[in-house]
């Protein structure tokens, strides 16, 4: 097997059988990323000094055997919205193209105490304000599997170097599906946790929140160990004071599917490999309820209704300097004829509490609410084009419930496609249950896009 293709937790127990050091993992990826600068582009920074530095450190002490933690020498990314301590973060943006930290985030310390490897930083679109993930400063991030169409966004970076063998682990956002469509689309798991499960002490608007800090891996097991390290209370996010994390009591026993989520009927071959997915586990004992008509009553101008405003006023405080070097449509918002009805933005949080009690009444009926993660194929990666193919996935990130992207098969022109599952309040660990279920339907994890194929075996 390649090196770059072994699972996180794989990697955990090769480095502590000495049966192979930190780094060299880390040198077969920093080759392979290489390669793959001029095609998938899925960092914007790779800390590559920094990287073989923490892994040497690891194997020093893997020769004393004394061990940091479950991820001891095990590479990881983090998307370029994170704050990293002493590693270039420009949130995808001009205006911050040499912003360098001084400290990290709370999950990525976490990660770092565990004994992960930061290798560098993911690409995402200007301020994650794009589903297409795409900037002046870094170009265009190309999916694995036809790198002449996009990898999702904005945690497309994420996905796309998942995909590819780039790190077995991602640290990523999700404010409206930003891991999950890149998830979906590159073939790989990304899980949005409960609001608050990991702590997002970052993000500016800590009592109106839609956005968590998520991870894209490719096996649920990897999800599974980085969600135990990652999650957890600190007093800097008030959402993060959850109860603890903990196995489920019981299995799913019934899903509720809906065919056309926001009254939008997915491309054929997307609606046929998630029933044929739903058929297997109907098969295997859970109940499935198959609606067309979309019962959560999403209106996707919520999305624009709340997230515009926030954008503009995240922009407009932001220096002169700054505000000039931002592209659009963030430049559009920084302008005074844009003015927000400030009614109509309390109308909408209204309606966003309302649609928080349709979905919590739709699952204490059933298990898990299930809808494909999009409803077509990626745009092509050249167009400038935020199509409503996934508005329907901001449902849970305005509501706060868990939600996962789980790969089901591929569509006509051969691009991933994604299951969509989305969870009661805590119910994080369920989620990951089902995802494992779902790879004994199919096994994605075997599966590798044959454009970024890495050489070398360990």
């Amino acid at each position: 097997m390649g090196i770059t293709r072994i699972s996180a937790l794989e990697a955990a127990k090769l480095i502590r059988s000495r049966e192979i050091s930190s780094l060299e993992i880390v040198d077969a990826i920093l080759r392979h990323a290489d390669d793959l600068v001029g095609t998938v582009n899925a960092f914007i920074t790779v800390d590559a000094e920094g990287a073989r530095r923490a892994a040497a450190a690891a194997d020093e002490l893997a020769d004393q055997d004394r061990w940091l933690g479950p991820l001891h020498g095990v590479p990881f990314s983090v998307k370029d919205l994170l704050d990293t301590s002493g590693v270039r973060t420009t949130y995808g943006s001009r205006a911050f193209a040499d912003n360098i930290p001084d400290r990290d985030v709370v999950a990525v310390a976490r990660i770092k105490s565990a004994g992960g490897v930061l290798l560098g930083k993911t690409a995402t679109s200007e301020l994650a304000a794009s589903l297409q993930t795409r900037s002046t400063l870094n170009g265009i991030t190309r999916n694995p599997w036809d790198l002449d169409r996009s990898a999702g966004g904005s945690s497309g970076g994420a996905g796309a170097a998942t995909a590819a063998g780039l790190a077995p682990l991602a640290l990523s956002t999700d404010g409206a599906g930003s891991a999950r469509v890149p998830a979906s689309v590159c073939g790989v798991l990304g899980l949005k946790p409960t609001l608050g499960r990991v702590p997002h002490e970052t993000w500016p608007f800590h009592y109106s929140n839609n956005s968590s800090v998520s991870i894209n891996t490719r096996s649920p097991g990897d999800a599974a160990l980085m969600l135990r390290i990652i999650e957890g209370p600190t007093t800097a996010d008030p959402w993060s004071a959850r109860p603890a994390l903990a196995p489920p009591l019981a299995g799913v026993t019934s899903m509720l599917y809906i065919q056309a989520p926001c009254s939008r009927r997915p491309d054929t071959a997307i609606s046929e490999a998630v029933q044929k997915t739903l058929a297997g586990l109907s098969e295997g004992g859970i109940y499935i309820d198959a609606v067309d008509d979309d019962p959560t009553h999403f209106d996707p101008a919520m999305v624009s209704g709340i997230l515009a405003p926030n954008l503009a006023a995240r922009v407009r405080s932001m220096t002169e300097e700054q505000r000039a070097l931002l592209e659009d449509p963030l430049r559009r918002l920084t302008s005074p004829e844009y003015r927000p009805d400030a009614v109509a933005l309390q109308q909408l949080e209204i309606e966003r509490s309302l649609l928080h009690d349709r979905v919590e009444r739709l699952l204490h009926r059933y298990d898990i609410i299930v809808t494909p993660t999009v409803i077509a194929d990626p745009p092509p990666a050249d167009a400038v084009i935020d199509a409503e193919w996934w508005t329907h996935l901001a449902v849970a990130n305005f509501t706060g419930h868990p939600a996962i992207s789980v790969p089901c098969g591929f569509s006509e022109a051969g691009i991933p496609i994604g299951m969509h599952l989305v969870g009661q309040w805590d119910a994080d660990l369920r989620l990951l249950q089902m995802a494992s279920r779902i790879h004994e339907l199919h096994r994605w994890t075997d599966l590798w896009p044959t454009s970024t194929t890495a050489p070398g075996t360990w």
